[in-house]
């Protein structure tokens, strides 16, 4: 069972609606090629759902050319654009018709699974022989901007509101749907010009049994997340395994991103519990792949992953649910969006701690956990920590909560206060050591003063041991000639004594004589 959009795909240009002048450029560009000229290549750029793969299609049918598509769910790296596009780009196909490329979303070949994938497309397009298409969303993605020299750039528009709701009423006609005319132009207005969604969202309403004007209300406006809306009924409403696994070919989300939003939305639309568990059961072993994408960086385990996760989950349910679900937004990516800042936090500690330990995050990891107890357990201890990993107060608040961190942060304060105290006394202490030492170093210096100062003082003292030596020269004289006096008169004293002792001796001669 085709879904809708595939079953009303139109099969020539005059039934596809809008970009009439696009559709008139088409048709002189491949005419071009039939006479045997070589024009460049055409890039279609336009939102999703504006028709730029249907227009292909429309013109390759109109022409008689056979369509060699390569999407984004196909491996776009070198190889695999040499294999297949580069062969097709030379030849014929058996049937002696030619070939017409398509190659869907350029703008989303990058990263190591399309690796030189634009620069093998390059090649192919200098050597090509048959017509290439091009599709992209933006045509200014950094990712194909070394293309663009080699290709036409062709704009589309968004489908007109009024072209919407034409489709729209011609497939209720041949569905013999029950829905008036005001339901339908509602649709068409929440399209935003997209009519791939508009097309899903009638096809939804309809397996829901509510095509009401107040069910239409509640469909989302077409932003980002409108294909995964788009593929969501799809998966959850169908039970044919062909159209669950084509439901994800037009969705701009990684596989890793749509599990979130099926998980999310699975208890929603299914009701018995076994339902919900086998869907589950699927849903577990698709993120067991992802896990071994991730690990061995080998994207084909992704083709795994999304049949398991789309009719895997599509047929665990035993019939279709016709009623209409509100699918909402995954609560893990609120949550992911409301934890960023603390996340980003948490990052900046294990960096601080892995620099200071020399380890990787996952160790650190465990650092951060010992931390987390010590700060329960002993505040001191968890508070030496922090401040030697340079622990903010704002991350510390965020890694063990407000109160534990003002109790971590108070012991730390009184810490430092006393360090500083010390630090005080230390440096006073030093201050007079060193006032001590200054003035031991400046005695020696009054007596050794530089030579010139030394010179100076020795000619002065001179000068004065020569004034002494004039003041003293007079009485030195004073007291040669007392001397001399002195010594005379002890002659004299002498020479009286002997004269007594003579006279005294020639007495006594006198009388012993008479």
């Amino acid at each position: 069972m085709l879904s809708w959009v595939e079953k009303y795909r139109p099969k020539s240009l005059k039934d596809v609606v809008g970009n009439d002048k696009v559709k008139e450029k088409l048709k002189t560009w491949i005419e071009s090629y039939l006479k045997g000229e070589k024009p460049k290549p055409i890039l279609l750029v336009g939102p999703p759902g504006c028709g730029k793969t249907t227009l292909a299609y429309a013109l390759a049918n109109d022409y008689g050319f056979e369509v060699i598509e390569l999407n984004a769910s196909d491996k776009r790296n070198s190889s695999a654009i040499k294999k297949v596009v580069g062969h097709a780009a030379t030849s014929s196909s058996v049937f002696g018709k030619k070939f017409l490329i398509v190659l869907d979303e350029v703008d989303g070949i990058s990263g190591k699974e399309d690796a030189g994938g634009v620069s093998e497309l390059i090649k192919v397009i200098k050597k090509a022989k048959n017509p290439i298409i091009l599709t992209a969303n933006d045509a200014y993605a950094t990712s194909i901007r070394s293309l663009l020299p080699y290709v036409d750039i062709v704009q589309l528009n968004p489908v007109p509101t009024t072209a919407v709701y034409k489709v729209l009423k011609k497939i209720a006609e041949k569905e013999g749907l029950d829905v008036d005319d005001k339901t339908l132009k509602m649709i068409a207005q929440h399209s935003a010009g997209d009519l791939r969604s508009a097309i899903n969202d009638l096809e939804a309403l309809a397996l829901s049994g509510d095509l009401s004007y107040e069910s239409v209300q509640k469909l989302p406006d077409r932003r980002r997340e409108a294909n995964i809306f788009d593929a969501l009924r799809i998966i959850l409403k169908t039970t044919h395994y062909g159209i669950a696994t084509t439901a994800l070919m037009n969705v701009d989300e990684t596989p890793d991103v749509v599990i979130e939003w099926i998980a999310e939305n699975v208890p929603k639309e299914y009701e018995k519990p076994e339902e919900v568990a086998r869907a589950f059961e699927y849903l577990s072993k698709a993120d067991r792949y992802l896990g071994r994408v991730m690990r061995r960086q080998n994207y084909g385990f992704w083709k795994y992953a999304t049949t398991l996760m789309t009719a895997g989950v599509a047929l665990s349910k035993d019939e279709k649910y016709r009623k209409w679900t509100p699918y909402s937004y995954p609560k893990i990516f609120r949550l992911l969006t409301k934890t960023k800042a603390e996340r980003e936090i948490l990052g900046k500690i294990l960096k601080k701690i892995g620099e200071k330990t020399h380890t990787s995050s996952k160790r650190a990891r465990f650092d951060l956990q010992m931390l987390k107890i010590l700060a329960k357990e002993n505040p001191e201890v968890a508070a030496d920590l922090v401040d030697y990993f340079e622990i903010k107060e704002d991350e510390l608040k965020v890694l063990v909560g407000d109160k534990l961190a003002s109790e971590i942060l108070k012991i730390l304060k009184e810490k430092k206060k006393l360090e500083k105290k010390k630090k005080k006394e230390k440096e006073k202490l030093e201050k007079e050591e060193k006032k001590k030492e200054k003035a031991k170093e400046e005695q020696p210096q009054l007596i050794t003063q530089p030579k010139k100062v030394e010179k100076e003082i020795k000619v002065e003292v001179e000068k004065k041991e020569e004034v002494k030596e004039k003041v003293v020269e007079k009485p030195e004289v004073k007291d040669v000639k007392e001397k001399n006096e002195q010594k005379e008169t002890k002659k004299e004293k002498k020479k009286e004594k002997k004269k007594k002792e003579d006279k005294g001796k020639q007495l006594t001669l006198d009388a012993f004589f008479k």
